[in-house]
């Protein structure tokens, strides 16, 4: 497995003036990319809720947009799962105080609705969500760790901080060249990870479809909701 050290020398090697810092720099944008383009599905991470807490710390590695699924216990300790529907934060759809709902504040918490009273908190609350990969740094620490990419794909970190020297030296024939090479072998990369990476169980609601007839709404949005 390649340490960030040894993908910036490779790097190098592509004569240039830039500093470690910047060439990792670049390789930390490359690899970011990578994880937006192919999303990595972390294992599902669960909280309890607490009484008079809407909000709840997204995991460090979440990336906020790649929030994909939230579910709630029907009731603390029922095992039976109601899914939350997720409303914008910039949304004017009208709400009560009793719809079930999720937002993203701030990219780094989740909102749910209802608040937990003292009679209904202390319910499972599951997320399923893309992670994003750790930074990389040139830290003398961060230089011997390894990328979260997979270990036989972190070619495509070296060739995509060569496409960035490249283009940033005017080296137009030389940008093409690992920019060709790069989408060549992110293709292998996307094949092999859709067929090997392992799909996690999501909690499904076991509740039999419920009667929306009679649902009453108090005139509110998201935002009358989320403290500001």
């Amino acid at each position: 497995m390649s340490t960030v050290q040894e993908i910036l020398t490779a790097v190098k090697r592509y004569r240039n003036p830039y500093t470690d810092a910047v060439i990792v720099g670049w390789m930390d944008t490359v690899q970011k990319q990578i994880y937006q383009d192919v999303p990595h599905e972390a294992e599902p991470y669960t909280f309890i809720t607490v009484e008079d807490y809407a909000f709840y710390a997204l995991p460090s590695d979440c990336d906020p947009m790649g929030v994909k699924q939230v579910t709630i216990e029907t009731a603390v300790g029922s095992g039976k799962y109601d899914t939350l529907d997720f409303i914008s934060i910039e949304s004017n759809q009208q709400l009560s105080a009793q719809s079930k709902f999720y937002s993203v504040q701030g990219n780094e918490n989740l909102f749910i609705n209802p608040l937990p009273t003292a009679t209904t908190a202390g319910k499972n609350v599951y997320i399923i969500y893309n992670k994003k990969p750790a930074a990389l740094s040139s830290s003398v620490a961060g230089l011997l760790l390894s990328p979260d990419l997979d270990e036989n794909f972190h070619e495509l970190i070296e060739l995509g901080a060569k496409t960035k020297v490249a283009r940033e030296r005017g080296e137009v024939t030389d940008k093409n060249n690992f920019e060709a090479d790069f989408k060549e072998l992110l293709v292998k990369y996307k094949t092999r990870y859709a067929k090997v990476y392992p799909e996690y169980p999501r909690v499904k609601d076991v509740m039999p479809t419920r009667n929306r007839r009679g649902r009453r709404y108090d005139g509110r949005s998201i935002q009358d909701y989320i403290p500001q």
